[in-house]
């Protein structure tokens, strides 16, 4: 069984954290595009002060069809 990437438990942990302190975060972790399987955490609805702290902490957020996608560079 594959283990998660440390950078997708950091994430976790840092929107567990916000959660507590926002509203609740709606989100997935993988998606899927035409049929293929992706890794990755998904935001379906989050509170801005959500992504802000995730911008300020150095995570890129991506806007898409499935959502936004959240990660590090």
């Amino acid at each position: 069984m594959e283990k998660y990437k440390d950078s997708d438990v950091e994430l976790m942990s840092i929107l567990l954290k916000l959660q507590e302190q926002t509203s609740p975060i709606r989100m997935s972790i993988g998606y899927t595009v035409g049929g293929t399987v992706r890794q990755g955490i998904i935001l379906y609805e989050a509170a801005p002060k959500v992504i802000e702290t995730l911008i300020e902490k150095g995570y890129t957020c991506d806007l898409n069809g499935c959502g936004m996608r959240v990660y590090k560079l």
